[in-house]
């Protein structure tokens, strides 16, 4: 069966793969590309492991890997080569010119990254925890127990932003604007208890290239694609967005043509820091 485009980035690693996919995605942000689906592949300890990993994978495909031995890092670039894929080691050149300034060689624990004794690694996981549970509108009851609270019309890259926060150690939650649906009392209760709370918005014309991509990815009937990506009612989807933030006095962040990165960057700006 012939693969989407969608499903041609794996990451692999001897870790979680939670480093690479991270890093992906900010590239993919540069290309409009943050719905690109990526493969994951953790936990490859074993010379074995990782040819059976790459066994499953002809061109095109790109294979981005973190290896903390020198013996599996150089497997990886050899099997690539000679299986005709695209890859590349995200780490490695870092920890080079690092090992260089320190004069010192790296440990080559594997995993080290996610190791538990790493610094707030529990804070972090409750963090991770809270934002998956009340991603997209979830668990609304519990909306004040948020530390940030993303907001905004359908496709913002609200999700993307909150899980990226939420890596950072900040308890997110995401709720999405329906045209013509009044906020929710939730949402205005968390307000009223001083959440901060941050509306994301795009341009009409961005929003409309992703919704019209995603659309004819998913499918859906004619009449719901005159209302999901009509160019008018996009602009009275983001200008009525745009309203609600103002009267609420809510900081508005527009995120057309930015990386994840420098969206979440531009919200820990706006609210009070707690992480060092």
């Amino acid at each position: 069966m012939k693969r989407s485009s969608t499903e041609r980035i794996v990451v692999i690693s001897d870790g979680t793969c939670d480093t690479a996919e991270s890093y992906v995605r900010a590239i993919l942000a540069q290309f409009e590309k943050s719905d690109t689906e990526i493969q994951r592949i953790p936990r490859l300890r074993q010379p074995s492991e990782v040819m059976t990993a790459l066994d499953q994978f002809s061109p095109p495909f790109l294979i981005a890997y973190t290896f903390a031995t020198e013996a599996l890092r150089k497997l990886v670039w050899t099997e690539i080569r000679k299986r005709g894929l695209t890859g590349f080691d995200i780490l490695y050149p870092a920890v080079e010119l690092f090992a260089e300034f320190f004069q010192t060689l790296p440990t080559e624990s594997q995993a080290v990254l996610h190791s538990t004794l790493s610094l707030n690694y529990f804070e972090r996981m409750e963090a991770i925890e809270f934002t998956v549970k009340h991603d997209d509108g979830m668990k609304m009851k519990d909306l004040s127990d948020s530390e940030i609270i993303l907001t905004g019309v359908s496709r913002t890259s609200k999700t993307p932003t909150s899980m990226y926060l939420a890596h950072k150690g900040y308890k997110v939650a995401n709720v999405p604007l329906v045209p013509g649906v009044n906020p929710s009392e939730h949402l205005l209760k968390a307000n009223e208890a001083r959440v901060p709370i941050i509306m994301l918005t795009i341009e009409a014309r961005a929003l409309e290239r992703i919704r019209r991509s995603r659309f004819e990815k998913l499918g859906s009937s004619p009449a719901q694609k005159d209302h999901y990506v009509n160019p008018e009612r996009i602009s009275e989807e983001t200008d009525a967005a745009i309203a609600l933030a103002r009267r609420y006095n809510w900081p508005v962040i527009d995120v057309t043509s930015k990386a994840i990165e420098e969206t979440a960057s531009e919200i820990l700006l706006l609210v009070s820091p707690k992480k060092n």
